[in-house]
């Protein structure tokens, strides 16, 4: 019997995108009652959370992705706030130090949000 012909070799996939759509949410409401829905649409991500909605703008840098809330605004200063996502979660710093004061949301007690995305 004539040995087995080998399988043709396939060249290793691309690694599958994220998917970054879902709701996070900060898990210990007694820091935060914070939750971030994002939706993925034709021509990139959208977000709401409460009555705010807006465009999520997602960069990559090297080993990292950020995300920037088009549209959340921060409580001091009033600028969008940004996000690094990392193993379904979103990371937001909260607030600043002496050298760079700044609030994102008032209502929240911690430095950093981890809000976990929902299963």
């Amino acid at each position: 019997m004539p040995p087995a012909a080998a399988s043709p070799s396939t060249s290793p996939s691309a690694p599958a995108k994220p998917i970054y759509a879902g709701t996070y949410t900060v898990q210990d409401t007694a820091v935060c009652a914070l939750s971030i829905t994002i939706g993925k649409q034709a021509d990139g991500y959208s977000f709401t959370t409460g009555t705010t909605q807006g465009q999520v703008q997602v960069e990559q840098q090297d080993s990292s992705t950020y995300f920037t809330f088009a549209g959340l605004k921060g409580a001091d200063p009033v600028d969008d706030v940004e996000a690094v996502w990392q193993d379904s979660m979103l990371v937001i710093q909260n607030t600043g130090n002496s050298m760079n004061p700044y609030t994102r949301f008032e209502q929240c007690d911690a430095k950093y949000l981890e809000l976990v995305r929902q299963r």
